[in-house]
């Protein structure tokens, strides 16, 4: 009970660009699971990367683009370069490999990086405004 009090009421607070965590959150939430987990067969979850991935190049290429938008989240965000370091890994690991032919569409149906990168994103969120609560908490 007390951590879903907690999560709701990171969710709520406010950031400098006028947003709550939550709306950036569910913004990039759905941009990760359309790329990675939205649609499912036989008990596996993938997503456009895998389906796109299926054609040479382009797909690949248009899947690493949607991809940045968990890069440019965590730059206006201002999260910490490690954040951003291993969202850029995550995503050259992805379009890298996933540009095997056969085998690197199978790769992004498990490797699922724009997943990761929701949770980094998230991760350093939520540090961030347990961080803020606690200072605002020992100033009263």
């Amino acid at each position: 009970m007390a951590r879903k009090k907690r999560d709701t009421e990171i969710h709520a607070m406010m950031l400098p660009n006028g947003r709550t965590i939550g709306q950036e959150l569910v913004a990039l939430d759905r941009i990760s699971r359309l790329l990675d987990s939205n649609f499912g067969m036989m008990g596996v979850n993938f997503g456009l990367d895998s389906v796109l991935g299926l054609v040479p190049i382009a797909g690949d290429v248009a899947t690493g683009l949607a991809g940045l938008h968990a890069l440019t989240t965590a730059w206006r965000l201002k999260l910490p370069a490690s954040a951003s370091a291993r969202i850029v890994w995550n995503l050259a690991f992805d379009t890298a490999l996933g540009s095997v032919p056969i085998a690197g569409d199978v790769f992004d149906i498990f490797f699922q990086s724009n997943r990761k990168n929701y949770r980094i994103v998230e991760k350093h969120l939520v540090r961030r405004a347990e961080a803020h609560a606690q200072s605002l908490s020992r100033r009263n």
